[in-house]
């Protein structure tokens, strides 16, 4: 399933983000074991991802949502315009995704948010609760971005 919408429309009905995030989760749900509860944790994810794209991205272009499954896993891929900023700040989430005590470092920050971090602290939050993946891809010479968010197993996840 894929998405696709303007960041100037984004931008102008950013008050039904939540319509959004719901209607694609129950659509990429609808064939799980538990659809409800698989649609009430995915719509969760994109949530947060869609707030924190709408904080950082570039003024204009389309903004590309893909959804794929890998075995049991939904991956995730979001594709944006980015300015020089936006892209540094996306490195700084990959990086901090991925360093060796994610969880012990995202306790600190919630308490104590440093500087430019707290906008990306949902995104942060999809990995050390929810044991998500980040990666990014940068094609070279392009003002876009991709972002692939692969979400844990719905099903092993225990009580939520």
């Amino acid at each position: 399933m894929a998405a696709r919408f303007t960041v100037g429309g984004f931008a102008r009905e950013w008050g039904h983000c939540h319509l959004l995030a719901n209607y694609l989760a129950r659509y990429v749900s609808a064939n799980e074991g538990d659809p409800e509860r698989h649609a009430t944790l995915l719509s969760t994810f994109i949530n947060e991802l869609l707030e924190v794209i709408y904080r950082n991205h570039a003024p204009e272009g389309q903004i590309d949502l893909i959804f794929r499954k890998r075995g049991r896993h939904v991956v995730l891929q979001l594709t944006l315009p980015v300015t020089e900023q936006n892209r540094v700040f996306y490195r700084m989430a990959v990086q901090i995704v991925n360093q060796p005590d994610l969880k012990s470092w995202y306790r600190a920050r919630l308490e104590e948010p440093a500087e430019g971090e707290d906008t990306m602290l949902g995104l942060l939050e999809l990995a050390a609760v929810y044991t998500c993946t980040l990666t990014i891809s940068e094609p070279p010479g392009q003002d876009r971005l991709s972002l692939f968010l692969e979400l844990p197993e719905v099903d092993e996840m225990g009580e939520v």
